[in-house]
């Protein structure tokens, strides 16, 4: 199964690819509805979680979030995280050189989880 939502002014890039176990979330995300917009999200990485590839990578290409957004993806990384043996999973926290707010969130998202490293890596320029 694979999940894709084209990202908008107002709400992030959702790919979630199966296949592979790659999982990238980029842009924006100030969605109307938080939980409409995540709920078949999470219900997509919950049926991957059923049984997931030999290594998961999560990729974090956001520019800004609110706060319900930043709640979900972190359950978005508890969920991988509780399901996917430690040393399995790879989570990429993504910002731009000079963006020091999205580089602080990376560094505070970082300090939330205990068997997985968010590596919190400086871009140039956001690709998405």
């Amino acid at each position: 199964m694979t999940l894709y939502i084209e990202g908008q002014r107002r709400s992030l890039k959702v790919d979630i690819n199966s296949e592979n176990g790659e999982f990238l979330f980029a842009g924006v995300s100030l969605p109307e509805n938080t939980n409409s917009f995540f709920q078949p999200v999470i219900e997509e990485i919950e049926a991957y979680l059923e049984n997931p590839k030999e290594h998961t990578t999560i990729n974090f290409f956001v520019e800004y979030l609110n706060t319900s957004s930043a709640l979900f993806l972190r359950r978005i990384v508890l969920l991988c995280e509780e399901a996917i043996d430690e040393g399995k999973l790879t989570v990429n926290w993504h910002y731009e050189k000079d963006d020091e707010d999205i580089q602080e969130f990376g560094y505070d998202f970082q300090s939330i989880f205990k068997k997985v490293r968010v590596e919190v890596k400086e871009i140039e320029e956001n690709p998405y």
